[in-house]
């Protein structure tokens, strides 16, 4: 069973800390969410967290405002320690402080050597931005978004072997448009820019809204 630790920043509920609540969470407006937050712009049932295959998924309820996780809009997204969840007026933090040093520390023995500082720093603007005040509000101005060094995303576990090979041909048809992109690119002698015909341009736009319908099929399914 997976377990979430939420804080909220910001919001009429800010300085509220819900400690390892067991998945599945919702939070919405209304009573009978696992979490019940005063706040009119989100929804009487905004958004879900549940566990698949050892991850904590997020899943927006079809929100009538939505929900952005580390400043993106988002219909279902893997969260993790150190994620933040915008919905409505408030603002979320996942994972205990310990949650998130041990986050900072697993990024930072990744990074290149000499690059370590880099995640430590963000560690200490995030802990800067969850430290209670007085007021009760969290100091937002130093907010980076994301809030930890992204890396690129694991692929799903637990294929079956024909969705290994749908995978593998839409990589494919992804990698040449880039390619063939990349291949025709012109940059100009004492130039900072880079330039790509129209054709090029184009076929990165279609891929771009093939993909983000592609996605968008995925977190609303039709028999859901």
């Amino acid at each position: 069973m997976a377990y979430v630790t939420l804080r909220v920043l910001h919001g009429a509920d800010r300085g509220k800390v819900f400690e390892r609540l067991a998945t599945p969470v919702t939070i919405g407006r209304e009573e009978g969410n696992t979490i019940q937050l005063n706040d009119e712009r989100i929804s009487r049932y905004h958004l879900k967290f549940q566990e698949d295959n050892d991850k904590v998924v997020l899943t927006d309820l079809e929100s009538t405002n939505g929900t952005k996780v580390n400043g993106e809009d988002i219909q279902v997204r893997i969260v993790r320690d150190g994620d933040m969840i915008a919905l409505g007026r408030s603002l979320i933090l996942v994972g205990s402080q310990t949650d998130i040093d041990r986050r900072i520390a697993e990024i930072a023995a990744r990074l290149p050597a000499g690059e370590e500082g880099r995640a430590r720093e963000l560690g200490q603007r995030l802990r800067k931005i969850a430290a209670p005040r007085p007021d009760g509000q969290s100091d937002l101005s130093d907010f980076p978004v994301p809030i930890l060094p992204g890396q690129l995303p694991s692929l799903p576990e637990r294929m079956s072997p024909a969705q290994s090979a749908e995978f593998v041909e839409l990589f494919d048809h992804v990698l040449a448009v880039l390619r063939e992109a990349a291949e025709g690119a012109v940059m100009r002698p004492g130039a900072e820019r880079v330039e790509i015909d129209f054709a090029h341009w184009q076929g990165i736009l279609d891929l771009q809204g093939k993909l983000a319908a592609m996605l968008r099929s995925i977190a609303e399914p039709r028999d859901r």
